[in-house]
């Protein structure tokens, strides 16, 4: 069984027919099983599959050459369910998951998730109480576009409860 091709097309009932422990940090072509699990296109299948592998050890802080680590995989997708995921976010970033990591094509993660622009501001308050919930978030680290995530929400008439909470956050840390 390809464990990081299951993990990333499977439902959680699927993955875990052949899912063995053991295989929580396996790799595929340079491709981890977490990152795999991490863009299954079905919020529950991601999640539920995620926790699996975190709870038996998977490392977060897995990331690949050009930046994009596990938190760049998990907000980077068309289909965010944040009821259900805001906690996997949490538990990546426990688990030492760069808040501020920068990729090279896409920026920090909290630029990737303001870029989800099918989503509103309310929708996505659930991973924004995570994110903000980290005294280390760097709101002026730059990254997509040699900007900042804070410049993108100055410069943009989207996302204003976002950039209300950047205000917010750079005022108190």
């Amino acid at each position: 069984m390809d464990v990081v091709y299951e993990a990333q097309r499977r439902s959680l009932e699927g993955f875990l027919e052949g899912y063995d422990s053991a295989q929580a940090n396996a790799e595929v072509k340079g491709r981890s099983v977490l990152m795999a699990a991490l863009t299954n296109v079905v919020p529950a299948a991601r999640a539920g599959i995620a926790i699996v592998l975190l709870d038996d050890g998977a490392d977060a802080r897995v990331a690949l050459a050009d930046g994009v680590n596990t938190l760049h995989a998990m907000l980077g997708n068309a289909a965010l369910d944040p009821a259900i995921e805001a906690p996997v976010l949490r538990r990546l970033i426990d688990g030492g998951a760069d808040v501020n990591g920068v990729a090279d094509e896409f920026g920090t993660p909290l630029q990737v998730l303001f870029a989800q622009f099918r989503y509103t501001d309310e929708v996505l308050a659930p991973f924004y109480d995570v994110l903000f919930s980290y005294g280390d978030l760097d709101l002026l680290k730059i990254g997509a576009y040699a900007k900042s995530a804070y410049t993108m929400a100055v410069n943009s008439a989207r996302r204003q409860a976002l950039r209300a909470r950047m205000e917010q956050h750079l005022q108190v840390w």
